[in-house]
């Protein structure tokens, strides 16, 4: 039977204020974080000082395997400029037995993102295998690569992290190719279909394949970024255009500043 706790609180301040997590609900895969905050001008004896989020902040993801995140605590990566999350959880949701003698929670750590009031947004609990980044668009420093109703578009201030957070995997055309793998819809990937982009679950075709897969290049607007020219259109790369993702030649450095994206 699962037990109901409140513990593990840990705190990191930024922007004026401190944020408290702590460990919440069941030990099972109700297990997630919770979230007090506080001014850091606040006399933090008195219970008044303190505002609890009214929703876990971090919580089981069926889509990602990811179950039961919880016991975190904050670094800082070895850069220095990014906050590290730091927590354990199963990558199965039924436990058979006393769910805290169970043996199998894991050590796990993702970057920490700020939302635009500089909040912490701890999006979801990211799949096995490698660490997702997000594509900041080089002229719209604010703006990332994200998805919405599967289209590809650029924006700022997405909330919902994981709609902006892809993984670099081997491209599934090969041929030293590289594909974007949607963080909150494993199996998905960024494609471009009649030349737009779109995020779409991979159906195994080589047609398919052939048009999630991209070559990456140094920024065509800074090196520092990376481009992605089209693996199967050679001389097209995925680039923003009113908001939205297409893959398109791009000539002239106004254009090449919209197919250049930084990683973070």
């Amino acid at each position: 039977m699962a037990r109901c706790e409140a513990e593990g609180p840990t705190v990191i301040q930024r922007n004026g204020r401190i944020f408290l997590t702590y460990s919440a609900s069941a030990t099972d895969a109700n297990y997630c974080l919770g979230l007090l905050t506080a001014s850091t001008t606040a006399n933090l004896l008195d219970a008044a000082s303190w505002t609890k989020s009214p929703t876990p902040v971090f919580t089981s993801n069926a889509a990602t395997g990811q179950y039961g995140p919880g016991h975190n605590s904050f670094t800082v990566s070895d850069d220095g400029q990014s906050d590290i999350l730091v927590y354990h959880d199963r990558n199965y949701r039924d436990i058979t037995g006393d769910p805290l003698n169970d043996p199998n929670r894991r050590t796990r750590i993702q970057k920490l993102y700020c939302n635009a009031d500089g909040t912490p947004n701890f999006g979801i609990p990211v799949p096995d295998g490698g660490s997702p980044v997000r594509l900041r668009s080089h002229d719209l420093t604010s703006s990332y690569i994200r998805h919405y109703a599967y289209r590809g578009r650029v924006e700022a201030n997405v909330t919902n992290l994981a709609d902006s957070q892809y993984r670099f995997v081997t491209g599934l055309a090969g041929s030293g190719s590289v594909s974007l793998e949607s963080t909150n819809f494993p199996g998905y990937f960024l494609r471009h279909r009649n030349y737009e982009i779109w995020v779409e679950r991979d159906d195994g075709s080589a047609q398919f394949r052939a048009d999630a897969s991209f070559q990456r290049r140094p920024g065509l607007a800074n090196s520092a970024g990376v481009s992605l020219e089209s693996q199967n259109a050679p001389g097209r790369y995925i680039r923003h255009r009113s908001g939205l993702l297409y893959l398109e030649a791009v000539g002239g450095a106004a254009n090449q500043a919209t197919a250049t994206f930084h990683l973070e």
